[in-house]
């Protein structure tokens, strides 16, 4: 396994944060409530499609196409 450029874990570390920081002014109470836990919520199924999402967003930071399409030299199967 190959390492991790070291500018993709700095814009990480970045974003994470970022996120950090929205997360302490806007909804403090988001990392007690801990509500994405709960099944059949609508927290949990948001916390899904983030999690989706910023797996994506790492992807992308790689250089990495998220498309089976593209990874495979341009055929899908």
């Amino acid at each position: 396994m190959s390492a991790i450029d070291p500018r993709i874990v700095s814009a990480i570390q970045t974003r994470l944060k970022n996120i950090r920081e929205w997360t302490a002014e806007a909804a403090p109470y988001a990392t007690v409530d801990q509500r994405h836990l709960d099944s059949n919520t609508p927290e949990r199924a948001y916390w899904h499609f983030g999690y989706e999402t910023a797996l994506q967003d790492i992807l992308k930071l790689a250089g990495q196409c998220s498309s089976p399409k593209h990874r495979n030299g341009g055929t899908s199967s």
